[in-house]
């Protein structure tokens, strides 16, 4: 503490002493006619029509037809005298309009007319908004490659913008649109400067401004899988966004923490937060979104088991959406209407869930991930009715369509961000060339006063080694922590938020940098479910169900190698990826498995609850074959075809497919749907592996 307390004591000193030496460095500057330029303030405006620009935005009860007269008012007010800062917000808030109303040349074309005026004028505060409003209107359009591409020109731009306004309206806009490339690191950087630019501004609409970027943040920690983050950060304002008539604000942050307590599997608030997000939506008249909010009241007690309530508020959902015509809503309502029959024991249940999930791999207008949600449900659904074989079809299509998914969005990355580099190089080419410019301009201009430069150059040297000495510190400490909120988010990324355990992507990862061919020894998959977890669930309830996983993924932890992964794959579902193991070390690992989850019950407070798994296992590469003909997400579907196999015989154990008696092109198609019927006819080899009595 005495150390800390000396320093305080003499850091004014210190500074008083640089200050004294700068303003000496200053004068002599000034007396020797070379210090001309002074801080250089904002670009001048019209503080009347900035006013009303102001209020322009400010519209919590103005009709759009409203709002529209008043900015068109505002623009007629415009004239050659107008501050060109003045002329380029107003004149680009009315592209905004004439952008909403669908006239997208127009709005280009006062856009590339406010550039010329900004670019002759060589005002840097106004070239950037423009370019940043032309970036808004592109990411709009859906145009992310191009929107992107000139990011790098608008941040170059910022580095010299002395407006606060245009630098939070740019810092926000390059922060999501970062969020939207996955790029979260550099989103949170944007986000932290359009804060900075926050505290310069003096505006009515600060207080939405703030609650604007905190909503960023929310959205951020969703896409993070960071939960309960989300649910607090969302919280932590939305009292403040109602009570503030902040509605849109507010509907967005209910709606994210809707969807971070569905994750956490709490149900129950999870409608109670629904029921505020159907308020907001009646009061801001949103009809299409109060279908979809329906069907998620319906999902929400769906997933309770509570059925009739799920059915009636579907029911309802799809009354408003045939009166609204909203066909795509219409068929996920109908799906989820014939999964409650499923789950009521209704066979014509499941055959409307075949016919649409049919019509969903032939509708071209669905995404993948829709026809992905799709699948999902319908394996669920043949589980239920204990229809396993159509099961493993489906997850084998499932798995498919998901490596499809990773494949064409890897590729659309790297397309994009080989674009993105080569103009990152184009621009820092000009960047080089401008300054190299100004250096030979500079050296002309300086031959005659090369003895004061550098008699400055060394005062400069001077007082910046005393700032670094002072400041050393804090820069180091301030480096420290950012490396530790990155090291942080990069972790988050590849952890499941629950257990704690690995997740998909960091299976994916490995799997991308793993080469085959270095080790000698096989490598293997093994596939674990919970047996009758959702009876655990409807029996003791969600929150118990959730320490249950927790407690199994603690037990797999424990029994994996430190060259071994564990995953969680999802839902009740675990894959361990264990390295250099022979065929009888792996049956003896799987039966360990087995062992360490059945041998003593899972107590979770007064609970007592017995847990027993089923495995599915295969070698990898499977059968010697090379990894170019099988790959591992194919030995992966072996191994689950493998694990529904032992579920059908009576669960708590484990099943191998640990040999091929055949040339593999013969067994091909009948291993990639139906396992029983190769085992049957001899071509592969089943291990079967009892767990420990119950």
């Amino acid at each position: 503490m005495t150390k800390n307390n000396d320093y305080r004591l003499r850091q004014p000193d210190a500074l008083g002493f640089i200050s004294l030496l700068c303003l000496v460095v200053f004068i002599s500057l000034f007396s020797a006619g070379i210090y001309a330029q002074k801080v250089v303030d904002e670009p001048p405006t019209d503080p009347a029509i900035e006013a009303e620009l102001e209020q322009y935005l400010n519209n919590t009860e103005r009709s759009e037809t409203e709002s529209k007269t008043l900015l068109r008012n505002i623009v007629a007010q415009l004239d050659d005298t107008t501050p060109l800062m003045t002329v380029v917000r107003a004149q680009g808030y009315w592209a905004g309009e004439l952008f909403y109303d669908e006239q997208d040349a127009q709005a280009y074309q006062l856009l590339d007319e406010l550039q010329q005026k900004a670019e002759a004028a060589k005002l840097v505060d106004a070239q950037a908004e423009v370019l940043a409003t032309r970036i808004d209107f592109l990411s709009m359009e859906g145009k992310r490659g191009e929107a992107f591409l000139l990011i790098p020109e608008l941040e170059r731009l910022l580095e010299q913008t002395k407006t606060a306004r245009v630098r939070f309206y740019a810092y926000n806009l390059i922060a999501s649109i970062y969020s939207e490339w996955e790029r979260y690191q550099e989103a949170l950087t944007h986000l932290l400067k359009a804060q900075a630019a926050l505290n310069e501004i003096d505006s009515i609409l600060n207080q939405g401004r703030r609650i604007y970027l905190i909503n960023e943040m929310v959205l951020i920690q969703i896409s993070l899988g960071q939960w309960q983050a989300a649910i607090e950060t969302a919280s932590s304002v939305l009292a403040e966004a109602i009570d503030a008539e902040y509605d849109w604000l507010a509907y967005d942050l209910l709606f994210s923490k809707y969807y971070a307590e569905s994750a956490l599997n709490d149900y129950e608030q999870a409608i109670e937060t629904l029921r505020q997000v159907y308020r907001l939506a009646d009061e801001l008249a949103l009809d299409f979104q109060k279908v979809i909010i329906l069907n998620n009241f319906g999902d929400a007690y769906l997933k309770l088991d509570q059925l009739d309530k799920a059915e009636s508020h579907l029911l309802e959902a799809r009354e408003a959406a045939k009166s609204l015509e909203f066909i795509g809503m219409q068929q996920t309502i109908d799906y989820n209407l014939a999964f409650i029959a499923v789950k009521r024991g209704d066979s014509l249940g499941l055959k409307q869930m075949e016919e649409i999930a049919a019509a969903a791999r032939n509708d071209e207008t669905l995404t993948d991930y829709d026809v992905e949600e799709t699948l999902e449900e319908l394996a669920k659904a043949y589980a239920i009715t204990e229809n396993y074989q159509a099961q493993a079809a489906t997850l084998n299509e499932l798995l498919d369509l998901r490596k499809k998914i990773a494949e064409q969005t890897q590729q659309q990355q790297m397309n994009d961000l080989q674009a993105v580099y080569k103009s990152r190089d184009n621009a820092q080419q000009i960047a080089l060339l401008e300054q190299q410019n100004k250096l030979n301009e500079q050296q002309l201009q300086n031959t005659q006063q090369q003895q004061l430069i550098w008699i400055l150059a060394v005062a400069a040297l001077i007082a910046s080694a005393l700032l670094v000495l002072l400041l050393y510190r804090k820069s180091y400490r301030m480096n420290q922590r950012l490396n530790d909120v990155n090291q942080e988010l990069s972790e988050r990324s590849i952890k499941d938020p629950l257990t704690g355990l690995n997740n998909r992507r960091a299976m994916q990862e490995l799997m991308l940098k793993r080469d085959p061919t270095k080790d000698n020894n096989a490598d293997a998959l093994l596939l674990l479910d919970i047996d009758h977890f959702k009876k655990i669930n409807d029996q003791h309830g969600h929150s118990i169900g959730d320490e249950v996983l927790k407690e199994i993924g603690r037990r797999l932890q424990e029994v994996c190698r430190a060259s071994d992964m564990v995953v969680r794959w999802g839902g009740e579902e675990f894959l361990f990826f264990v390295r250099a193991v022979e065929p009888h070390h792996l049956q003896q690992f799987a039966s360990r498995i087995l062992t360490v989850i059945a041998q003593e019950p899972i107590r979770i407070g007064d609970e007592h609850i017995n847990i027993t798994t089923t495995l599915g296992f295969s070698p990898l590469p499977f059968a010697g074959l090379s990894e170019d003909q099988v790959d591992w997400e194919r030995v992966l579907q072996i191994a689950d075809m493998a694990l529904y196999l032992g579920k059908t015989q009576g669960r708590n154990r484990a099943c191998g497919v640990t040999a091929l008696h055949v040339e593999y092109e013969q067994a091909r198609k009948t291993l990639e749907n139906d396992l029983s019927a190769a085992i049957e006819q001899g071509w592969v080899e089943l291990t079967i592996i009892e767990g420990p009595a119950q």
